[in-house]
Protein backbone atom coordinates (compact mmCIF):
# COMPACT_ATOMS: atom_id res chain seq x y z
CA UNK A 1 0.00 0.00 0.00
CA UNK A 2 1.64 3.13 -1.33
CA UNK A 3 1.66 6.02 1.62
CA UNK A 4 0.84 9.57 0.38
CA UNK A 5 3.94 11.53 -0.06
CA UNK A 6 4.71 14.35 2.28
CA UNK A 7 3.74 17.63 0.59
CA UNK A 8 7.00 19.27 -0.88
CA UNK A 9 6.19 21.65 -3.85
CA UNK A 10 6.65 25.44 -3.40
CA UNK A 11 5.67 28.91 -3.94
CA UNK A 12 8.36 31.63 -4.33
CA UNK A 13 8.50 35.21 -4.31
CA UNK A 14 11.38 37.18 -4.58
CA UNK A 15 12.39 40.94 -3.86
CA UNK A 16 9.03 42.22 -2.65
CA UNK A 17 10.23 45.96 -2.00
CA UNK A 18 9.15 48.77 0.34
CA UNK A 19 9.81 51.54 2.22
CA UNK A 20 9.28 50.62 5.80
CA UNK A 21 10.00 51.81 9.25
CA UNK A 22 11.28 49.42 11.11
CA UNK A 23 14.28 49.59 13.51
CA UNK A 24 15.68 50.71 16.61
CA UNK A 25 16.36 53.90 16.23
CA UNK A 26 14.25 57.32 16.43
CA UNK A 27 15.59 58.30 12.82
CA UNK A 28 14.40 54.80 11.24
CA UNK A 29 11.23 55.30 12.26
CA UNK A 30 11.28 58.84 11.36
CA UNK A 31 12.72 58.54 7.92
CA UNK A 32 12.04 55.12 6.71
CA UNK A 33 13.89 52.99 4.66
CA UNK A 34 14.10 50.32 1.86
CA UNK A 35 13.21 46.59 2.92
CA UNK A 36 13.37 43.76 1.05
CA UNK A 37 10.82 40.57 1.32
CA UNK A 38 11.39 37.11 0.01
CA UNK A 39 8.65 34.33 1.08
CA UNK A 40 8.83 30.57 0.10
CA UNK A 41 5.57 28.73 1.12
CA UNK A 42 5.02 25.26 1.52
CA UNK A 43 2.31 23.10 0.31
CA UNK A 44 0.62 20.71 -1.96
CA UNK A 45 -0.72 22.02 -5.41
CA UNK A 46 -0.81 18.32 -7.19
CA UNK A 47 -4.92 18.96 -7.00
CA UNK A 48 -4.27 22.32 -9.04
CA UNK A 49 -1.60 20.97 -11.52
CA UNK A 50 -4.70 18.31 -12.61
CA UNK A 51 -7.24 20.87 -12.56
CA UNK A 52 -5.42 23.56 -13.82
CA UNK A 53 -7.48 25.70 -11.40
CA UNK A 54 -6.65 28.85 -9.53
CA UNK A 55 -9.52 27.43 -6.86
CA UNK A 56 -7.21 24.38 -6.04
CA UNK A 57 -4.00 27.20 -4.94
CA UNK A 58 -3.41 29.91 -3.35
CA UNK A 59 -3.06 32.74 -5.02
CA UNK A 60 0.45 34.59 -4.72
CA UNK A 61 -1.51 37.62 -5.80
CA UNK A 62 -2.57 38.23 -2.30
CA UNK A 63 0.21 36.55 -0.62
CA UNK A 64 2.32 39.44 -2.41
CA UNK A 65 -0.48 42.31 -1.18
CA UNK A 66 0.34 41.24 2.50
CA UNK A 67 3.96 41.06 2.01
CA UNK A 68 3.84 44.50 0.91
CA UNK A 69 1.92 45.76 3.63
CA UNK A 70 3.43 44.58 6.29
CA UNK A 71 6.52 46.52 5.40
CA UNK A 72 4.91 49.22 4.90
CA UNK A 73 2.70 49.05 7.97
CA UNK A 74 3.15 49.71 11.78
CA UNK A 75 7.08 49.25 12.56
CA UNK A 76 8.65 47.41 14.59
CA UNK A 77 11.84 47.72 16.75
CA UNK A 78 13.60 44.11 15.08
CA UNK A 79 13.10 43.02 11.17
CA UNK A 80 13.18 39.20 13.45
CA UNK A 81 9.52 40.09 14.63
CA UNK A 82 8.74 41.54 11.07
CA UNK A 83 9.50 38.15 9.37
CA UNK A 84 8.16 35.90 12.30
CA UNK A 85 4.83 38.34 12.16
CA UNK A 86 5.11 38.01 8.02
CA UNK A 87 5.35 34.37 8.29
CA UNK A 88 2.15 33.92 10.62
CA UNK A 89 -0.01 36.22 9.02
CA UNK A 90 0.67 34.23 5.83
CA UNK A 91 0.02 31.01 7.21
CA UNK A 92 -3.21 32.09 8.61
CA UNK A 93 -4.27 33.30 5.07
CA UNK A 94 -4.68 29.74 4.03
CA UNK A 95 -5.26 26.36 5.35
CA UNK A 96 -3.75 24.81 2.47
CA UNK A 97 -0.42 26.43 3.29
CA UNK A 98 1.92 24.24 5.79
CA UNK A 99 5.11 26.47 5.80
CA UNK A 100 6.24 29.64 5.46
CA UNK A 101 10.50 30.63 5.12
CA UNK A 102 10.50 34.48 5.21
CA UNK A 103 13.67 36.41 4.41
CA UNK A 104 13.26 40.37 5.25
CA UNK A 105 16.77 41.88 4.10
CA UNK A 106 17.51 45.08 5.14
CA UNK A 107 19.99 46.90 3.11
CA UNK A 108 20.89 50.17 4.20
CA UNK A 109 20.84 49.27 7.97
CA UNK A 110 23.00 51.46 10.33
CA UNK A 111 25.84 49.74 10.35
CA UNK A 112 29.50 51.44 9.73
CA UNK A 113 30.85 48.52 8.06
CA UNK A 114 31.02 47.91 4.28
CA UNK A 115 28.25 45.61 3.65
CA UNK A 116 25.65 45.24 0.80
CA UNK A 117 22.71 43.44 3.09
CA UNK A 118 21.26 42.33 6.31
CA UNK A 119 19.00 40.11 6.70
CA UNK A 120 17.29 37.32 8.76
CA UNK A 121 15.22 33.91 7.90
CA UNK A 122 11.95 33.05 9.93
CA UNK A 123 10.76 29.68 9.16
CA UNK A 124 7.05 28.34 10.49
CA UNK A 125 4.83 25.86 9.82
CA UNK A 126 1.14 25.35 11.13
CA UNK A 127 2.25 24.01 14.16
CA UNK A 128 3.58 27.58 15.41
CA UNK A 129 -0.31 28.60 14.48
CA UNK A 130 -1.12 26.40 17.67
CA UNK A 131 -2.94 28.33 20.74
CA UNK A 132 -0.90 28.65 23.53
CA UNK A 133 -2.27 31.53 25.78
CA UNK A 134 -1.34 33.98 23.92
CA UNK A 135 -3.35 36.36 21.29
CA UNK A 136 -2.63 34.45 18.04
CA UNK A 137 -5.71 32.32 16.49
CA UNK A 138 -6.42 30.36 12.98
CA UNK A 139 -8.15 32.82 10.95
CA UNK A 140 -11.46 31.62 9.41
CA UNK A 141 -10.92 32.03 5.62
CA UNK A 142 -14.82 32.56 5.13
CA UNK A 143 -13.91 35.47 7.48
CA UNK A 144 -12.10 37.42 4.54
CA UNK A 145 -13.77 40.35 2.40
CA UNK A 146 -13.84 41.88 -0.66
CA UNK A 147 -12.37 45.00 0.85
CA UNK A 148 -13.92 47.18 -2.19
CA UNK A 149 -17.54 45.44 -2.09
CA UNK A 150 -20.08 47.44 -0.21
CA UNK A 151 -22.01 45.12 2.19
CA UNK A 152 -25.42 44.55 1.41
CA UNK A 153 -26.71 45.87 4.85
CA UNK A 154 -25.44 47.79 7.80
CA UNK A 155 -21.95 46.26 9.76
CA UNK A 156 -20.35 47.59 12.86
CA UNK A 157 -17.15 48.60 12.36
CA UNK A 158 -15.19 50.05 15.57
CA UNK A 159 -12.45 52.80 14.81
CA UNK A 160 -9.61 54.98 17.30
CA UNK A 161 -8.91 58.38 16.79
CA UNK A 162 -6.17 60.67 18.21
CA UNK A 163 -5.15 64.07 18.49
CA UNK A 164 -2.61 66.19 19.97
CA UNK A 165 -2.16 69.23 18.16
CA UNK A 166 -4.51 72.25 18.16
CA UNK A 167 -7.99 72.15 19.85
CA UNK A 168 -8.19 68.33 20.37
CA UNK A 169 -11.10 67.90 22.26
CA UNK A 170 -12.90 69.85 19.46
CA UNK A 171 -11.24 68.22 16.47
CA UNK A 172 -12.39 64.76 18.05
CA UNK A 173 -15.90 65.88 18.48
CA UNK A 174 -15.52 67.14 14.95
CA UNK A 175 -14.59 64.16 13.72
CA UNK A 176 -17.09 61.82 15.34
CA UNK A 177 -19.87 64.56 14.09
CA UNK A 178 -18.68 64.42 10.36
CA UNK A 179 -18.38 60.65 10.42
CA UNK A 180 -22.07 60.56 11.76
CA UNK A 181 -22.83 63.04 8.86
CA UNK A 182 -22.03 60.90 6.20
CA UNK A 183 -25.28 59.15 4.62
CA UNK A 184 -23.57 55.39 5.13
CA UNK A 185 -21.89 55.63 8.48
CA UNK A 186 -24.23 55.78 12.07
CA UNK A 187 -21.89 56.21 15.15
CA UNK A 188 -23.65 53.86 17.38
CA UNK A 189 -21.33 54.43 20.70
CA UNK A 190 -18.26 56.32 22.14
CA UNK A 191 -15.69 56.25 24.70
CA UNK A 192 -15.05 58.95 27.46
CA UNK A 193 -11.96 61.21 26.29
CA UNK A 194 -8.35 59.55 27.05
CA UNK A 195 -5.56 61.24 27.91
CA UNK A 196 -1.94 59.51 26.40
CA UNK A 197 1.62 59.39 26.50
CA UNK A 198 2.59 59.87 22.62
CA UNK A 199 4.00 55.95 22.01
CA UNK A 200 7.44 56.33 20.24
CA UNK A 201 7.80 59.45 17.57
CA UNK A 202 9.59 62.28 18.57
CA UNK A 203 10.53 63.01 21.40
CA UNK A 204 8.69 66.02 23.59
CA UNK A 205 5.64 66.17 21.61
CA UNK A 206 2.25 66.72 23.45
CA UNK A 207 0.14 64.19 25.22
CA UNK A 208 -2.72 62.97 23.13
CA UNK A 209 -6.35 62.53 23.24
CA UNK A 210 -7.97 59.22 22.29
CA UNK A 211 -11.33 57.80 21.59
CA UNK A 212 -12.61 54.85 20.54
CA UNK A 213 -15.79 54.95 18.59
CA UNK A 214 -18.47 52.14 17.07
CA UNK A 215 -20.44 52.87 14.06
CA UNK A 216 -22.80 51.31 11.43
CA UNK A 217 -21.30 51.28 7.98
CA UNK A 218 -22.96 50.41 4.44
CA UNK A 219 -19.59 51.54 2.85
CA UNK A 220 -17.01 48.93 1.88
CA UNK A 221 -13.59 48.91 4.14
CA UNK A 222 -11.95 50.56 1.38
CA UNK A 223 -14.90 52.79 0.86
CA UNK A 224 -14.79 53.41 5.02
CA UNK A 225 -10.74 53.73 4.79
CA UNK A 226 -11.62 56.53 2.06
CA UNK A 227 -14.05 58.61 4.24
CA UNK A 228 -11.93 58.48 7.01
CA UNK A 229 -8.99 60.26 5.51
CA UNK A 230 -10.71 62.94 3.73
CA UNK A 231 -12.66 63.57 8.09
CA UNK A 232 -8.89 63.75 8.40
CA UNK A 233 -7.73 65.79 5.74
CA UNK A 234 -10.71 68.09 6.87
CA UNK A 235 -9.17 68.14 10.14
CA UNK A 236 -5.82 69.32 8.51
CA UNK A 237 -4.09 66.15 8.54
CA UNK A 238 -0.37 66.89 6.60
CA UNK A 239 -0.59 62.81 5.49
CA UNK A 240 3.08 61.96 4.09
CA UNK A 241 6.28 62.79 4.22
CA UNK A 242 6.28 65.08 1.26
CA UNK A 243 4.16 66.75 3.35
CA UNK A 244 6.12 66.97 6.42
CA UNK A 245 4.38 64.18 8.26
CA UNK A 246 6.83 62.55 10.28
CA UNK A 247 6.35 58.66 11.92
CA UNK A 248 4.25 58.26 14.60
CA UNK A 249 4.48 62.24 14.98
CA UNK A 250 1.90 64.65 15.94
CA UNK A 251 -1.07 64.76 14.86
CA UNK A 252 -4.16 66.93 14.27
CA UNK A 253 -6.35 63.93 14.26
CA UNK A 254 -5.47 60.57 13.17
CA UNK A 255 -8.01 58.21 12.46
CA UNK A 256 -7.62 54.28 12.34
CA UNK A 257 -10.10 51.02 11.36
CA UNK A 258 -9.53 48.88 13.88
CA UNK A 259 -12.55 45.78 13.24
CA UNK A 260 -14.82 45.57 10.62
CA UNK A 261 -17.34 43.24 10.40
CA UNK A 262 -15.40 40.25 12.45
CA UNK A 263 -13.57 40.65 8.62
CA UNK A 264 -10.01 40.11 7.69
CA UNK A 265 -8.97 42.69 5.19
CA UNK A 266 -4.93 42.59 3.67
CA UNK A 267 -3.97 45.33 1.23
CA UNK A 268 -1.38 47.41 0.70
CA UNK A 269 -3.15 50.27 2.39
CA UNK A 270 -5.31 48.76 4.52
CA UNK A 271 -5.43 45.23 7.42
CA UNK A 272 -8.40 44.62 9.46
CA UNK A 273 -8.10 43.88 12.01
CA UNK A 274 -5.20 46.62 12.78
CA UNK A 275 -2.17 44.63 13.31
CA UNK A 276 -1.01 46.08 16.50
CA UNK A 277 -4.80 47.05 17.72
CA UNK A 278 -3.97 44.13 20.48
CA UNK A 279 -0.75 45.99 21.89
CA UNK A 280 -2.12 49.22 22.16
CA UNK A 281 -3.43 50.65 25.36
CA UNK A 282 -4.31 53.79 24.29
CA UNK A 283 -6.64 52.12 21.56
CA UNK A 284 -7.81 49.33 24.16
CA UNK A 285 -8.61 50.85 27.76
CA UNK A 286 -11.04 53.57 26.19
CA UNK A 287 -12.36 50.54 24.02
CA UNK A 288 -13.10 48.80 27.24
CA UNK A 289 -14.62 51.77 28.74
CA UNK A 290 -17.06 51.43 26.08
CA UNK A 291 -18.07 48.25 25.95
CA UNK A 292 -16.57 46.22 28.68
CA UNK A 293 -17.60 43.22 26.75
CA UNK A 294 -15.78 43.61 23.21
CA UNK A 295 -13.59 41.02 21.84
CA UNK A 296 -10.84 41.00 19.38
CA UNK A 297 -9.74 38.38 17.92
CA UNK A 298 -11.45 36.05 20.23
CA UNK A 299 -10.15 37.62 23.08
CA UNK A 300 -11.61 40.49 25.42
CA UNK A 301 -10.44 43.53 24.91
CA UNK A 302 -10.16 44.63 28.66
CA UNK A 303 -7.99 41.84 29.02
CA UNK A 304 -5.69 42.69 26.23
CA UNK A 305 -6.04 45.93 28.11
CA UNK A 306 -4.49 44.88 31.02
CA UNK A 307 -1.58 43.68 29.54
CA UNK A 308 -0.72 46.08 27.13
CA UNK A 309 2.91 47.59 27.61
CA UNK A 310 1.54 50.98 27.65
CA UNK A 311 -1.84 51.02 29.74
CA UNK A 312 -0.46 52.90 32.56
CA UNK A 313 -0.02 56.07 30.31
CA UNK A 314 -3.87 55.75 29.29
CA UNK A 315 -5.95 57.56 32.09
CA UNK A 316 -9.70 59.31 31.31
CA UNK A 317 -9.39 62.61 30.32
CA UNK A 318 -11.11 65.47 32.85
CA UNK A 319 -12.05 69.22 32.05
CA UNK A 320 -8.15 70.48 33.27
CA UNK A 321 -6.69 67.55 30.97
CA UNK A 322 -8.99 68.68 28.53
CA UNK A 323 -7.72 72.52 28.98
CA UNK A 324 -3.74 71.47 29.19
CA UNK A 325 -4.08 69.04 25.99
CA UNK A 326 -4.96 71.86 24.59
CA UNK A 327 -2.33 74.88 25.97
CA UNK A 328 -1.19 75.88 22.63
CA UNK A 329 -5.31 77.51 21.99
CA UNK A 330 -6.37 80.56 23.41
CA UNK A 331 -9.74 79.57 24.27
CA UNK A 332 -8.29 76.83 25.89
CA UNK A 333 -10.76 74.00 26.05
CA UNK A 334 -13.12 73.12 29.16
CA UNK A 335 -16.02 70.56 30.39
CA UNK A 336 -18.02 72.06 27.43
CA UNK A 337 -15.50 71.15 24.81
CA UNK A 338 -15.99 67.66 25.41
CA UNK A 339 -19.54 67.57 23.97
CA UNK A 340 -20.49 65.61 20.65
CA UNK A 341 -20.12 68.74 17.89
CA UNK A 342 -23.15 69.17 16.00
CA UNK A 343 -23.09 69.58 12.01
CA UNK A 344 -22.15 73.20 12.36
CA UNK A 345 -18.97 72.64 13.89
CA UNK A 346 -17.76 70.01 11.13
CA UNK A 347 -15.07 71.87 8.59
CA UNK A 348 -16.38 70.43 5.40
CA UNK A 349 -19.06 68.13 6.31
CA UNK A 350 -21.18 68.60 3.26
CA UNK A 351 -18.44 67.86 1.56
CA UNK A 352 -17.97 64.25 3.09
CA UNK A 353 -21.08 63.10 3.13
CA UNK A 354 -21.14 64.21 -0.54
CA UNK A 355 -18.42 61.55 -0.92
CA UNK A 356 -19.54 58.95 1.07
CA UNK A 357 -22.91 59.23 -1.31
CA UNK A 358 -20.92 59.01 -4.47
CA UNK A 359 -19.20 55.68 -2.94
CA UNK A 360 -22.17 54.30 -2.29
CA UNK A 361 -23.68 54.73 -5.45
CA UNK A 362 -20.71 52.73 -7.21
CA UNK A 363 -18.49 55.66 -7.94
CA UNK A 364 -15.32 53.58 -6.59
CA UNK A 365 -13.27 52.19 -9.54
Amino acid sequence: MTRPSTPSDTIRLTGITATGYHGVFDFEKREGQIFTVDAELSLDFRAAGRSDSLGDTVSYVGIAELIEAGIKGDPFDLIEALADHLARDILRTDDRLMGAEITVHKPQAPLTQSFSDVAVVARRTRADLEPSGGTERLVDPESRVDPDQAPSQEVDAVLALGSNLGDSAATLGSAVAALNESEAVRVVARSPLALTAPVGGPEGQPDFLNQVIQVATRLSPHGLLELTQQVEQAHHRARGAENGEVRWGPRTLDIDIITYAGSQVSTPVLQIPHPRAAQRGFVLVPWSWMDPQATLEGHLVADLAATAADAADVRRADAADVRRADAADVRRADAADVRRADAADVPDAANVREAAVERETGSRS
